[in-house]
């Protein structure tokens, strides 16, 4: 019987980008601890004024004084905020100030503060984002206002900024937490999607280190927009129930060609990176050529089991496929099986004294008819290859291939699916690198 090498390794790794070292594998109010932390400790709030003043002379300046409405494209020339404002710029909060009554640190938080054209920051109002489906009162340079699926009121910012809001409002949250309830749950659903729809581009990244240079902290959901993927709730206290995750490795099994009755184990990896316990229930193959042997009862979050199951061919020259579905409390899965027999019917060990030489018998009897036995010999643990090919060269049947021990053996060729006439047996040793022979066999029926 044939067993893969399992090999356990225990290894480190440093992560690439230390400040977020304290998130991995972390979820929901967890997660937002460690990133209120992050965006709290060190953190050094400019006061309004100054606040403002950077934001118009550099961290909004991508080039000679050049200022854009974050919701219009409008763009002035403006080195100063107060040229921005005489020219009809202000500052948008994209979290409303009146939802925290104007207070300080959030008030000058330059992660939420944004240029604006003022009778867009009018429009847009305290309203919450959402999608503008009917009602449109208002519309310019692809934002606009009107109704909701709902009927509510809402403001949606052109395509450009929506990952921009998402990521603002996604940090505020966490960071100051729901300041009078502006955050629900029909806009925390519609700022998950702006985040997908308006992925991460380099003026954001670079606004974020522009930001960093003043304030000394970063937008983690700039970073890695993926957090939120991870936090179940902006607006409210919770956490999702733990549950597992089932995932195999591999995930299509290709057992090696043997003879009848020969056997091969393979061992499948069941990995649960999920939270909670995972139970297998059963792994069930629906070919009996594929037998299971063992089954984990359950593998622990973060951890490794593994599933045997053994391939014994019943018929030569046949390719087998089946399934192995392995039923859990997670989602069950099924893992394609795949075999193949050849040409003998067993191979047998006949003498465990080790040869002086290599060695490729006659087969007996021969001529035959339908089966006949071929004896060989090897001096070291190698790679032997039995095969047999008809008078124009074709391989017509494999009867062995694989690492063997020193020994002498025997096997059975069983040509029952062949023509009479005459064949070629051939024995290779290491590819034929270290040994070829072959033998001429006849077959009558």
């Amino acid at each position: 019987m044939n067993y893969p090498i399992v090999k356990y390794v225990t290894a480190s790794a440093k992560h690439s980008e230390p400040e977020y070292a304290g998130t991995h594998n972390l979820y929901d109010e967890q997660l937002k601890t460690v990133l209120r932390t992050l965006t709290t400790n060190g953190y050094i709030s400019l006061g309004y004024d100054t606040g403002r003043d950077k934001m118009f002379e550099t961290i909004d300046d991508y080039g000679g004084d050049t200022i854009e409405c974050v919701y219009t494209g409008i763009k002035i020339k403006a080195a100063t905020r107060i040229i921005a404002q005489n020219l009809g710029f202000n500052t948008e909060h994209t979290y409303p100030q009146s939802f925290f009554n104007e207070a300080e640190p959030m008030k000058s938080d330059l992660f939420h503060l944004y240029p604006t054209e003022a009778n867009a920051n009018n429009v847009r109002s305290n309203y919450p984002f959402g999608f503008v489906v009917s009602n449109i009162t208002w519309q310019q340079g692809g934002s606009k206002r009107g109704y909701d699926y709902q009927n509510t009121v809402v403001f949606e910012p052109r395509n450009a900024h929506k990952g921009n809001v998402a990521r603002s409002l996604f940090y505020f949250c966490v960071k100051y937490g729901n300041l009078g309830s502006y955050m629900s749950q029909k806009q925390d659903s519609a700022l998950r999607l702006f985040n997908v729809i308006d992925t991460v581009d380099e003026r954001e990244r670079l606004r974020n280190t522009r930001i960093k240079s003043f304030q000394n902290i970063r937008n983690p959901f700039i970073d890695h927009p993926e957090f939120i993927d991870r936090i179940i709730s902006t607006f409210t206290i919770a956490n999702r129930t733990p549950v597992p995750k089932i995932s195999a490795a591999p995930y299509n099994i290709i057992f090696d060609t043997l003879a009848v009755n020969d056997t091969v184990s393979y061992y499948i990896g069941i990995m649960n990176y999920g939270k909670a316990n995972l139970t297998i229930n059963s792994a069930v193959s629906n070919a009996p050529q594929f037998i299971v042997e063992s089954v984990p009862p359950s593998v622990p979050n973060g951890e490794l089991r593994y599933i045997k199951v053994k391939f014994k061919p019943t018929a030569i020259n046949t390719t087998y496929n089946a399934a192995l579905t392995v039923s859990n409390n997670d989602s069950n899965i099924i893992i394609p099986l795949k075999g193949f027999s050849n040409s003998s019917i067993g191979i047998t060990k006949i003498s465990g004294e080790i040869p002086a030489d290599y060695q490729l018998n006659q087969n007996y009897p021969n001529p035959f008819n339908s089966m006949t036995k071929i004896y060989f010999q090897i001096p070291g643990f190698k790679s032997v290859k039995l095969s047999v090919f008809d008078i124009s060269g074709k391989e017509v049947a494999i009867l062995l291939n694989e690492l063997l021990q020193p020994g002498k053996y025997e096997t059975t060729f069983d040509a029952g699916n062949l023509s009479s006439g005459v064949y070629y047996l051939k024995m290779l040793v290491n590819y034929g690198m270290e040994f070829s022979d072959f033998k001429k066999i006849v077959l009558v029926k």
